[in-house]
């Protein structure tokens, strides 16, 4: 028997080449009804930003701290996946850092309110606290500042969290004052 290879993006492209405009749009409006992360994709990347946003925040912020009473799993991957989307689909920094600092701010939520953590869910966020520190030299000047504050708050908690967390987010807020001044 005859193995047969899976289609690539060339073959999709090579058929995309040949739709003209309305069949191309007909493609997308069929995407865009198949499912719920087509449907933000496109939203995040053609339409108004800031709903758009507001909605990934929501979607980290459930990911990364569920409510408590909805017995929902914690999915930390989930959150990941869903701060990806939103950079493929837009190219936008400033939003990026934005969510991966929702991420955080939530699962060190959680860890304070709840008393959650173990070693690899720190883990997890102090390898996001660590890109967020690495990206806020891109950014424009106000945006900078004001992730840069959400950083120094987190720093807060210095003391009240265990696992040597608590600290990492004290040491990381104290470099970022320093850096600051």
């Amino acid at each position: 028997m005859k193995k047969t290879k899976p289609p690539t993006w060339a073959d999709v492209k090579i058929s995309l080449d040949r739709i003209d405009r309305g069949g191309l749009i007909g493609v997308i409006r069929d995407l865009y009804q198949a499912g719920d992360s087509n449907r933000r994709f496109l939203h995040a990347r053609f339409a108004s930003a800031a709903p758009v946003l507001e909605e990934y925040r929501r979607l980290v912020r459930a990911a990364v701290f569920p409510d408590p009473f909805s017995q929902r799993p914690i999915r930390l991957r989930e959150g990941t996946r869903t701060i990806a989307e939103y950079k493929r689909a837009t190219g936008d920094l400033a939003g990026t850092v934005d969510l991966m600092l929702e991420f955080v701010e939530a699962g060190t939520d959680q860890a304070a309110d709840l008393g959650y953590g173990e070693e690899a869910y720190f883990g997890t966020l102090e390898r996001k606290m660590k890109d967020i520190v690495k990206a806020l030299d891109a950014l424009p000047e106000a945006d900078r500042r004001a992730a840069a504050a959400r950083v120094v708050k987190l720093g807060e908690y210095q003391g009240t969290i265990g696992w040597g967390y608590g600290d990492f987010l004290g040491d990381v807020a104290a470099q970022l004052q320093d850096r600051e001044r």
